[in-house]
């Protein structure tokens, strides 16, 4: 499974295609040096099997690559940055 990335304008997501049907995303927005994670999704079909967590992985090297602090504004984002605040420290925006 290949991670795509998509950005237009300040808008992007990162994203999951399998045989041309998108099966995942994590979707953000793009601010002054703040990328707000405002959606993670997984065909039902499709959860646990660690795939949000692959978008997630994904979308915090881009964020540390690019200098971003992140606002966590999906419910799954956000759980995940509450379990481990010292492993996103450098990124996350409070």
């Amino acid at each position: 499974m290949e991670i795509q990335r998509k950005i237009n304008d300040n808008k992007g997501s990162f994203f999951i295609e399998i045989n041309g049907k998108q099966i995942a995303e994590l979707d953000f927005e793009i601010k002054d040096n703040i990328l707000n994670a405002y959606h993670t999704g997984v065909r039902p079909e499709l959860e646990g099997q660690g795939i949000a967590g692959k978008l997630f992985d994904k979308m915090v090297d881009f964020a540390r690559e690019k200098g971003y602090k992140v606002v966590p504004s999906c419910p799954y984002i956000n759980a995940k940055f509450r379990r481990n605040p010292e492993g996103f420290e450098d990124i996350w925006q409070k």
